[in-house]
């Protein structure tokens, strides 16, 4: 996906933030996952990731820690879209296998100063919740 695809994905209030939401796509990690950005709004950012062999637990399904990093890296994105911030905590809850396409949707809870907490969900392709998290970042100083 290149700049101007993620641009048309980005509300008119948000494409001014294109170069910092452009260093988070590229993160190493992100594409290793193969996460996508499906829309990026103030208060709402939408990721997805299609769970491939490579991303399977032993089980045969989705591996937590992939989920964990979709709903992860949706969150980076929110945070870091205005200015420079670092996850502090994740509480994340599991509820069913994971497989497919996931999508995560981040939005806010609470901003201030210095913390940034948001509310992310990922779904299945048919809806069904297969994991929440509340996510906690610092927002960083003078950077």
């Amino acid at each position: 996906m290149d700049r101007d695809e993620i641009l048309v994905r980005m509300s008119e209030d948000t494409r001014q933030c294109i170069d910092a939401v452009m260093d988070m796509y590229g993160a190493p990690f992100a594409r290793l996952l193969g996460i996508e950005i499906e829309s990026i709004e103030s208060d709402r950012v939408e990721c997805s990731l299609e769970i491939r062999p490579e991303l399977m637990n032993s089980m045969a399904r989705g591996h937590g820690g992939a989920v964990y990093g979709l709903i992860d890296h949706t969150f980076a994105i929110a945070c870091n879209m205005h200015h420079p911030c670092t996850g502090q905590n994740t509480h994340i809850s599991y509820y069913r296998p994971a497989s497919g396409r996931l999508r995560a949707v981040c939005v806010p809870i609470n901003r201030s100063r210095s913390l940034e907490v948001y509310d992310v969900r990922a779904y299945s392709e048919e809806g069904k919740l297969i994991a929440s998290a509340v996510c906690t970042s610092f927002v960083l100083k003078g950077e």
